[in-house]
């Protein structure tokens, strides 16, 4: 669609005045969500206060065919019945706009998302370049070796787990991963995303613009319980890990505010098309009313899902995914460890293809735990710091101190009937099919 254009009384003042006598001009925008799956932009600038609904339907008329006119495709769109008495507006969360649009109710410099009905019941909760992500998307084309479906997964998991930790004590803290030859889907309850500046969806798709980005930097130092979750360690982000995982991954997300459901669409085909940082990235989106097994899931009135069609990798052995899923995410989702210390820490529920992954037997941390003493663990506690004394590579005139904490759980175990617990650690994980390197010899 055509940049949008700025309407309404216009005034131009040099930036120093404006910042001296603190009238700065006010400035909406607004995407608009038309009937036949299109958006259309428009800004307008120290507008009255108040505008009628007709005229702002006008101004979107004009609009429109003015990018009609410059875009081909836009020509083999069925026709908006512009005329139409039945023709109305309605904000993001599905409220009828009457007579008239009243800025007051919409904050400036942010943008703000209306949509068209014209009453021909061809309506669409998918809409053409309806977020703006714009990242540079080189990295779809190569990653590192060691970027596996495991990894990738992951990344997509390591999103929930922030967005949940996010979450207050008492509120559900869900993440259910569900699996199979069609279709990767991962939901959690966490606050949500919608089209504010503040959480606004298009962030899921921008690499370095996490929404939890606050608990990473709680991840270093602190007191008990020590560390908060930390992980994508690759660094990548839910756009790349999808995209790995699948060709196509929609992402749907819901905030306790909000009435309505976000929707992104990631195409791989299409983001590689338009790769690299010389191009805008925009990709498709929507707003839909929540489904029933959505609201059952996240009674709190908040989730983010993410889907992704086809995946790449097929007949996943599930057993030892679960496993492997366990071992990583043991402390969030028993209790255990690092939690456990001040019981302070509600665990996340996990669940794979409906399975609770607490309850899953097997794994490294499962059966190790199993084998090991049954006596009192030796627990030692250790506080790490780097002061502008000892720091070698510290910058002159920083007063900054590097601080870490960490828990050192240790545990015993002995030989029975003859035999070390380690061999028969590694024997039984051998047996499920868990891939360890370690051998009896070089096990740390």
């Amino acid at each position: 669609m055509e940049p949008s254009q700025n309407c309404g009384s216009i005034r131009k003042r040099p930036a120093e005045q404006a910042m001296n006598d603190g009238d700065i001009d006010r400035i909406y925008r607004f995407t608009i969500l038309l009937p036949n799956g299109t958006t259309l932009g428009i800004a307008l600038r120290e507008p009255n206060p108040t505008m009628a609904s007709g005229d702002f339907m006008l101004m979107a008329k004009e609009r429109y065919n003015r990018a009609k006119a410059q875009d081909p495709s836009l020509r083999s769109k069925r026709p908006i019945a512009w005329e139409s008495n039945e023709l109305h507006l309605e904000d993001a969360n599905g409220n009828r706009i009457k007579s008239r649009i009243i800025f007051d109710n919409f904050k400036p410099h942010k943008r703000h998302i209306l949509r068209f009905h014209d009453g021909s019941g061809n309506t669409t909760d998918t809409f053409e370049n309806m977020w703006d992500l714009t990242p540079d998307t080189e990295l779809l084309k190569e990653l590192p070796e060691e970027y596996t479906f495991e990894t990738a997964l992951a990344d997509l998991i390591d999103n929930s787990l922030q967005a949940v930790w996010a979450n207050p004590l008492k509120s559900k803290r869900l993440i259910s991963l569900d699996i199979s030859d069609e279709k990767i889907s991962i939901f959690d309850t966490g606050p949500g995303m919608d089209d504010s500046d503040e959480n606004s969806i298009a962030k899921w798709g921008k690499m370095g613009a996490s929404l939890h980005r606050k608990y990473r930097v709680k991840a270093v130092g602190g007191k008990p319980p020590y560390l908060m979750p930390f992980f994508g360690l690759f660094g990548f982000g839910g756009p790349i890990a999808s995209m790995h995982l699948g060709r196509h991954a929609m992402v749907s997300s819901k905030t306790m505010q909000s009435k309505r459901v976000y929707m992104l669409h990631l195409k791989r085909e299409a983001l590689l098309s338009r790769s690299g940082s010389q191009h805008s990235w925009k990709t498709d989106g929507g707003v839909r009313v929540p489904l029933e097994n959505e609201s059952a899931r996240a009674p709190q009135g908040s989730f983010t899902k993410v889907e992704i069609f086809k995946p790449r990798m097929k007949n996943v052995n599930l057993y030892q995914l679960s496993c492997k899923l366990k071992d990583i995410y043991f402390p969030y989702v028993q209790g255990d460890g690092l939690w456990n210390l001040r019981r302070t820490i509600r665990p996340v529920h996990f669940e794979v293809n409906g399975i609770d992954l607490a309850e899953i037997e097997g794994g490294e941390v499962a059966i190790t735990h199993l084998h090991s003493c049954n006596g009192p663990d030796f627990i030692i506690q250790v506080h790490f710091s780097i002061t502008e004394d000892t720091d070698a590579n510290r910058i002159l005139g920083s007063t900054a101190i590097h601080e870490a904490n960490a828990c050192l759980k240790c545990v015993y175990f002995p030989v029975v009937q003859g035999k070390e617990n380690i061999e028969r650690i590694l024997e039984k994980l051998e047996a499920d099919g868990c891939r360890l390197a370690e051998s009896y010899e070089s096990f740390s």
